[in-house]
């Protein structure tokens, strides 16, 4: 299945307009947040996330972990460019508009972009708007990931420490037994 919806995103972001390119770019992002607020959220099925603003979105990912702070303005500047056209039929997205988005790439998401390498940069508006949309939806995915599997390895560790400290519990009390049998003792006492 994610294999089948990777190449659905990469079709989609390699829209032929950019207000193609934009919305659905857009649309997966948003998509792969609410994946991972579902996953990380204790009860998500107490929230509507459909009901949230894609502002409040992208901070509750980043309070999540899911978004480096210097990360969350490359994020929102998506999302206004995104407004720009959704709600106004004679707006146009341009050249300086995808300028506007890679001054807001934090140093971690221009260098996954290729934004400022040549075969990017030199290309014709809205090239490297796509390998920005392609950085943006993988970042998320490999933050979600990387949450999970940390949320994986803690319970691992927990249960680790359950065992050792049942263990350390067993022995304890094995000892306090022999001891009170070596004394004479008739009932050994049991710590608990």
């Amino acid at each position: 299945m994610a294999e089948l919806e990777g190449s659905k995103w990469l079709t989609d972001i390699n829209a032929h307009t950019p207000l193609e390119l934009v919305m659905r770019g857009h649309l997966w992002i948003e998509s792969r947040m609410i994946d991972l607020l579902n996953d990380i959220v204790p009860f998500p099925s107490r929230i509507d996330f459909g009901r949230f603003t894609f502002p409040q979105k992208v901070a509750l990912v980043a309070a999540h972990g899911g978004l480096d702070d210097d990360d969350v303005a490359a994020y929102l500047k998506l999302n206004s460019m995104r407004n720009k056209v959704a709600h106004r039929l004679d707006a146009a997205l341009s050249a300086e508009d995808e300028i506007a988005l890679i001054n807001c790439l934090s140093p971690a998401l221009r260098g996954s972009s290729l934004v400022d390498d040549r075969r990017v940069a030199g290309q014709p508006w809205p090239y490297a708007l796509r390998h920005i949309m392609a950085a943006m939806i993988i970042q998320v995915e490999h933050r979600h990931a990387a949450l999970i599997k940390a949320r994986t390895d803690k319970h691992a560790v927990d249960a680790e420490v359950i065992r050792v400290t049942h263990e350390l519990r067993t022995e304890r009390e094995q000892r306090a037994a022999t001891r009170a049998t070596s004394d004479g003792e008739s009932t050994p006492r049991v710590s608990s």
